[in-house]
């Protein structure tokens, strides 16, 4: 009897026309917003997010004597050339083939200099390193003289991967880097993106 009441049932409801429930629907509007995206042209950081560079070591706030300068070096690594280490980017950078390794600026004119700062790429992919380096300065690109004795310096991309070497001033229109050890080159040589020189 239960079984014959259920059919009965089922079949009653399956008879009510599917269109008397959706009557009964009320139509919600729909409303779309169109929001014009700004122009954006490289990464921005949100202001709440921490910028990394807080951390980085200061840089003078003067002018780059080494920028654009001409530049040039020993033996360099593939395609690792003497021009990347001052052409404003850090995406690109030298690598000299083998130990001791130098590269010289001719600044074009005499200056009074007091800081070189040495910059690789600052990803924290570029795993932490020691360098050691010296600072020459010359008047006439031949004779050198030493202005910062060779210190071994710690790279490390929690502070730019940069390194800055103050010393009493000098006059020059030649600088010298020179390289002595890399502790996390794979071919053997010095590494540097970019090279900055201060009065």
């Amino acid at each position: 009897m239960k079984r014959v009441l259920t059919i009965i049932l089922a079949a009653l409801l399956l008879a009510i026309p599917c269109f008397s429930v959706c009557e009964e629907a009320e139509e919600i509007e729909t409303i779309v917003t169109i929001v014009t995206a700004p122009e954006q042209t490289q990464a921005q950081r949100p202001p709440c997010f921490p910028d990394p560079a807080d951390d980085y070591i200061p840089l003078p706030e003067s002018e780059n004597l080494a920028q654009g300068k001409p530049v040039k070096s020993g033996a360099h690594t593939d395609v690792y050339v003497d021009k990347n280490v001052n052409d404003g980017r850090t995406d690109t950078y030298w690598e000299s083939k083998g130990f001791p390794a130098e590269i010289t600026f001719d600044l074009q004119g005499l200056y009074s200099v007091s800081t070189v700062a040495v910059c690789l790429n600052p990803s924290s992919i570029w795993e932490p390193r020691i360098q050691e380096i010296a600072v020459q300065v010359s008047l006439d690109g031949e004779s050198f003289t030493e202005a910062a004795a060779p210190v071994k310096y710690q790279f490390d991309a929690a502070t730019g991967n940069r390194i800055r070497i103050d010393f009493d001033p000098a006059k020059a229109a030649f600088v010298k880097i020179v390289f002595t050890l890399n502790t996390s080159s794979r071919t053997g040589g010095a590494q540097a993106a970019e090279i900055c020189i201060y009065e």
